[in-house]
C-alpha cells in the first residue's frame, strides 16, 4: 500500500510530458523506449486509441492517440487534444518522411503556448530515399528545440531539462529539410491496388492456416510433440510415485490434462500471431483498409473496419478497443456488435478439439470457420441499423518488417497467452475438477455422480438439438462464456478419451462456439466503449444466434 501511495505521489509531483503527433509517427515506439513499456505498435494509423502514461526518471510520459489538428475528428483525437491541454511539456513526434505535413500540427501545438520539443523519427528511411534533415536549421525555422538522437539520449535531455530558448528565424524549411524522392514505391503501388491487396491477404491467411494446421507442417507437428511432453511424459513422471487417487486425478486430469493440453496449442497460435504481426508491421493491414473501403461502405462501414476485423483474429477485446478511433458512434457500435463473430485466437484450440479427431487433415476445415465468421460479421453489419462513416488516413508505406519488432510483439502475445492459461484457465480447471469429482456430500466420486454432473444436466437439454447428449460437452461449451480457452481445457479434463461426437454434432458445437458471445474481457471492453445496455442486447442476440445456428448446422449435416 505504501509503495502504491509513493508511486502516486511521484506521478503527481512529476512534470507531465505528452507525446503528440500525427498517426503512425512513432509515438508509441518512442514511449516504449522512454518508459521500458511494451504497448502495441504497428505500421498503420490508429494503433493507439486511448492514452497511456507511465512515470520514469521523474517525468510522467503520456502516449496520446494520433491527431491531425486540435479540432477533433474522432473520439481518439478528442482524447489526444484533452491530454495536450493538461501537458507541462509537449513532445511533438514527427515522421521525417511526411515532415512538411506534420509541421501543420507542430504550429498548432506551438500556438498553445506550452513548451514544445520536436522529435523526428524514421530518419534512416528518409536518407535511403535521398532526403536530408538539418535539425539545427529546422529548430531556428520553428523556434523550438529539435531532436534526432536516440531515445536514450533524448530521455536524458528531458530529465535534465530541455533548453527552450531557441531564437526563431535565419533559416527556411527548404534549407532545413528535403523529402528526397517522393511518391509511391513499387511495393506501395502493388499493395495499394485493391485487387492485389485482397488477393495477397487471402493468400497470406491461407498460408497461415496451412502452416498451422496441416499434419506435416511444423505447427501441427510441434503441437503434437508439446502435447505428448506435457500430458503424457510429464504427467507420468509426476504421478508415477503417487498413491492418492484424488491427487493423481487432480494433477493428471485437472492441471496437466486440462490447462496443460491448452498450452500444447502454443505452436499453432504462434503461427497465427506471427502472420498477423507481419501484416501489421509491414503496412499491409493499412493497404488492406484502403482496398476494402469500397466493400465495407456497402455494409455501412469504412476501410477502417479492416484494422478491427483483422485484430479480431487475434483478440476480440483488443479489436473492440480499436473502434475508439471511429468518427461516428453508430459505426463503432455496429463494429463492436459484429466483432464476436470473428474467430479470435482462443477459439483455435476449441475448433481443433472438436474437429481434429474427425479429419485426418483438418487444414481445409478450420479455415472455413474463420472465413465463415468474417462473412457472418459483414452480413450482420449490413442488416444492422445506423449510418456509415467516412475514412480519413494517410498512405502508410509498405516496408520490410524489423525482425526485432516482430520478435518482441510475438513474444508479448505468446507470453500473454501462457500467463492466461497458467492463471485464469488453470484456476478454472481446478475448480471444475473439484466439482466434477465430489458429490454434494463432499465424497470423492466418479464424474457422473458429481455435483457438476447434477447441475450441468439441468442445462444439457439446450444442446440436444445439436446432437449432444453428454452433459460434459454442454458444460464445456458454456465455459466458453468466461474464456474460450476453457472449452478445450474442460473437454481435455473431463473427456480424455475424446468427445465421441459424430460429424454433424461436432460441426454444430463448433458453430456454437463460432457464433457465441465473446469472453468476459471482451464484454468488459464492450461495456467501456458502448455502454452496458448495448452490450447486454448484443449478448442476448449473439447467444440466440449461436444456438439457432448450431441447431441448423446439425440438422443440415444430419440429413
Amino acid at each position: 500500500m505504501r509503495v502504491k501511495t509513493a508511486r502516486a505521489e511521484n506521478a503527481a509531483n512529476s512534470k507531465r510530458a505528452v507525446l503528440a503527433g500525427n498517426p503512425n509517427a512513432g509515438k508509441t515506439t518512442l514511449f516504449n523506449a522512454l518508459t521500458h513499456s511494451s504497448l502495441r505498435t504497428g505500421n498503420f494509423h490508429g494503433v493507439t486509441t486511448s492514452s497511456a502514461e507511465k512515470t520514469s526518471g521523474g517525468v510522467t510520459y503520456v502516449d496520446a492517440p494520433g491527431l491531425y489538428a486540435m479540432s477533433a475528428y474522432s473520439m481518439e483525437e478528442a482524447n489526444a487534444a484533452e491530454q495536450i491541454k493538461s501537458a507541462d511539456l509537449i513532445i511533438n513526434v514527427a515522421d521525417a518522411l511526411t515532415l512538411e505535413n506534420s509541421l501543420n500540427l507542430t504550429r498548432r501545438l506551438i500556438d498553445t503556448g506550452k513548451p514544445v520539443a520536436l522529435y523526428v523519427t524514421k530518419l534512416n528511411q528518409l536518407k535511403k530515399r535521398g532526403g536530408r534533415l538539418d535539425a539545427e536549421k529546422l529548430s531556428r525555422y520553428l523556434g523550438v528545440p529539435v531532436f534526432t538522437c536516440s531515445p536514450k539520449q533524448f530521455k536524458k535531455s528531458v530529465e535534465e531539462g530541455i533548453n527552450f530558448n531557441v531564437a526563431k528565424g535565419g533559416a527556411s524549411i527548404a534549407e532545413a529539410y528535403s523529402s528526397g524522392r517522393e511518391g509511391l514505391s513499387r511495393a506501395d503501388k502493388l499493395f495499394y491496388n485493391r485487387f492485389f491487396a485482397l488477393f495477397f491477404f487471402i493468400a497470406a491467411i491461407a498460408l497461415m492456416f496451412f502452416l498451422a494446421f496441416h499434419p506435416k507442417m511444423f505447427g501441427a507437428v510441434l503441437k503434437d510433440l508439446t502435447e505428448n511432453l506435457i500430458c503424457v511424459k510429464l504427467s507420468d513422471a509426476i504421478t508415477s510415485h503417487m498413491r492418492n487417487e484424488a491427487v493423481i486425478s487432480l494433477l493428471s486430469e485437472g492441471i496437466l490434462g486440462g490447462a496443460g493440453s491448452v498450452l500444447s496449442f502454443v505452436p499453432q497460435i504462434a503461427v497465427l500471431y506471427l502472420f498477423l504481426t507481419l501484416l501489421d508491421e509491414s503496412g499491409i493491414t493499412s493497404a488492406l483498409s484502403f482496398a476494402t473501403d469500397g466493400l465495407f461502405e456497402k455494409v455501412k462501414l469504412s476501410g477502417r473496419a479492416a484494422f478491427s476485423l483483422v485484430s479480431g483474429f487475434g483478440c476480440t477485446a483488443a479489436a473492440i478497443l480499436t473502434t475508439r478511433g471511429y468518427s461516428t458512434s453508430s459505426a463503432q457500435k455496429r463494429t463492436v456488435a459484429v466483432l464476436p463473430y470473428i474467430p479470435c485466437g482462443a477459439k483455435l484450440p476449441v475448433f481443433l478439439t472438436f474437429l481434429a479427431p474427425l479429419f485426418k487433415n483438418p487444414f481445409p476445415v478450420i479455415p472455413c470457420f474463420y472465413f465463415a465468421g468474417l462473412l457472418i460479421s459483414l452480413a450482420f453489419s449490413f442488416v444492422l441499423k445506423g449510418d456509415g462513416e467516412g475514412m480519413l488516413s494517410e498512405v502508410t508505406p509498405i516496408i520490410f518488417p524489423q525482425l526485432s519488432a516482430v520478435g518482441k510483439k510475438l513474444f508479448f502475445y505468446i507470453k500473454g497467452f501462457i500467463i492466461k492459461v497458467s492463471g485464469v484457465i488453470l484456476a478454472f480447471c481446478v475448480i471444475s475438477w473439484f466439482f466434477s469429482h465430489f458429490s454434494f456430500k463432499f465424497e470423492y466420486v466418479t464424474a457422473d455422480e458429481s455435483m457438476l454432473a447434477a447441475l450441468s444436466r439441468v442445462l444439457a437439454f439446450a444442446f440436444k438439438p445439436m446432437g449432444v447428449d453428454d452433459w460434459r460437452i454442454a458444460y464445456s461449451a458454456l465455459c466458453g462464456f468466461v474464456a474460450k480457452e476453457n472449452v478445450a481445457a474442460t473437454v481435455a479434463m473431463l473427456m480424455p478419451e475424446g468427445t465421441g461426437l459424430s460429424m454433424p454434432s461436432a460441426l454444430a458445437v463448433s458453430t456454437f462456439i463460432l457464433l457465441s458471445p465473446a469472453c468476459i474481457s471482451a464484454l468488459s471492453a464492450s461495456v467501456k466503449e458502448t455502454g452496458l445496455k448495448f452490450t447486454l442486447k448484443c449478448f442476448a442476440v449473439q447467444t440466440a444466434v449461436a444456438f439457432i445456428g448450431a441447431y441448423a448446422v446439425n440438422l443440415l449435416f444430419g440429413l
